[in-house]
Order: structure tokens, then C-alpha cells, then sequence
């Protein structure tokens, strides 16, 4: 397996991903234009162009707990119920919601997000998904990051979480957010026309609380993602959804 071309490899993740007939599932997913439930393309809007898309739009409309690692794709089911396993773990009460949400230029510049500050529940699970599925990760992009440029994850903190976890990101710096634009390429003025009108139009979305989350894959030779399955964390009418 090629794990430096980013078309090979099986590949998993584990995300939050709004209901498909939630407005924000739909808008989110025009502006990334590919609708990973549906699996099919959407027209861009006119201020964003094709090659701003390039890194976004084949993961769909998501929110990561867990990056999106290589496995073996024997290991599917297993990592299937790795993450039943784990969110059975979570109390009926347990309050998986983001909160304070805005769009701003993310990672140097480069990628339009909106970004949320987590429920401590939801830290939790992700820093529980990170510690469990680290045993099926046969391959990291973080690592091909890393050799491509030795520099780029200088801190301490960062070698120890890759060398344990594959990532340098999460745990008590989980920057939760939602992919809108990557990479950016426009320029400033650009940039902040976008990020005005992407706030604008996520505000009604800046605090949100979930029931469930998404297994997603992308198989060996596939440019695209897909959701393999959903987990119900509690039962849907007991929280506040998306409308």
C-alpha cells in the first residue's frame, strides 16, 4: 500500500455529520459542493472556486473526533464496533453539543472553517476515540506531513501524540470545527468577503447538540468519502437536533 498518495489506502474517521435534510447539512454540503450522503457533486457557489475545493470537498460536510487514519480494510467491522463499544460507554445524559461558533481563516490562512468550542462530553469521547482506535491505525497522513517537512510539528507534546496517537492535534487543544473552504487560495480581500458571508450564513447553527455520530471511509482507489454507518449516542427525541 502507497500510503503517501492520498488515493490509496482504506481509509476511516469518525465525525459528527448533520441529518441529511437538516438546512445545514444542505448548505454545508453546496458550499464544500459534494454531498458525502447522497455520494454525489454540487454546483459551487459563484464566489468559490473548483480549485479552492480540492482538500474539502472529497471529505463532505463533517466535523472530526477522529482524523482520517489508514487501516486495514479487514479491520472495518472491528473498528464498526470499537466505536459502538465506545459510545455504549456514554451515560443517557451525556451532552455531545458545540458551542460559540464562527467562521474564521484557519491552520496559517488557508482553510475557511467554522469553528466551536466543545461540550466537556464531547472532549471526551474524542479523547476516548483516540486512546481506543489508535490499535487499527496503520498509516498516518500526519506522517507524511512530517516527512515531507521535519520542521512542521516542532512542539514536544506533538512528537508524543504522533508517535502514541498518529496526530499531533486534540486532546486539550481539539479545535472542533467544520471544513467550509480548502485550501483557500483567494486573496485578502477575498478571504474576508467569503468568511463575512459563510458567518452570516452558518449563525443561525452556532450552538448545536448531536445524537449520534458517523463512521466514514474511503476505500482503496476511491477519491471520495462515504458514511459506512451512524451510532446512536441516545435516543434522538431525547435531545435537541438540528432543524
Amino acid at each position: 500500500m502507497d500510503t503517501t498518495d492520498p488515493r490509496t489506502g482504506t481509509r476511516f474517521a469518525v465525525y459528527l455529520c448533520p441529518p441529511a435534510e437538516s438546512e445545514y447539512y444542505r448548505l454545508g454540503s453546496e458550499t464544500l459542493g459534494y454531498d458525502v450522503r447522497a455520494r454525489q457533486q454540487r454546483p459551487l457557489p459563484a464566489d468559490i472556486r473548483p480549485e479552492w475545493q480540492t482538500a474539502g470537498g472529497p471529505y463532505g460536510f463533517h466535523l472530526t473526533l477522529l482524523e482520517g487514519f489508514y487501516c486495514a480494510p479487514e479491520a472495518l467491522p472491528e473498528i464498526e464496533a470499537e466505536l459502538r463499544a465506545c459510545v455504549a460507554c456514554l451515560s443517557p445524559t451525556a451532552d455531545l453539543s458545540l458551542h460559540a461558533g464562527r467562521v474564521e481563516l484557519w491552520d496559517g490562512g488557508t482553510v475557511l472553517t467554522q469553528m466551536f468550542r466543545p461540550s466537556p462530553h464531547l472532549l471526551l469521547l474524542h479523547a476516548l476515540l483516540l486512546g481506543r482506535m489508535a490499535r487499527f491505525v496503520t498509516h498516518s497522513p500526519f506522517l507524511d506531513r512530517l516527512a515531507a517537512n521535519p520542521g512542521r510539528y516542532p512542539e514536544p507534546y506533538q512528537r508524543a501524540r504522533l508517535a502514541l496517537l498518529y496526530t499531533p492535534r486534540g486532546l486539550d487543544t481539539f479545535e472542533p470545527h467544520y471544513t467550509l473552504v480548502d485550501p483557500f487560495g483567494g486573496s485578502e480581500g477575498d478571504g474576508k468577503a467569503l468568511r463575512q458571508r459563510l458567518d452570516t450564513l452558518m449563525a443561525p447553527w452556532a450552538e448545536q447538540t448531536y445524537a449520534s455520530v458517523a463512521l466514514f471511509v474511503k476505500p482503496e482507489g476511491e477519491l471520495r468519502w462515504q458514511v459506512w454507518t451512524e451510532v446512536a449516542v441516545q435516543p434522538v427525541e431525547a435531545v435537541a437536533g438540528l432543524s
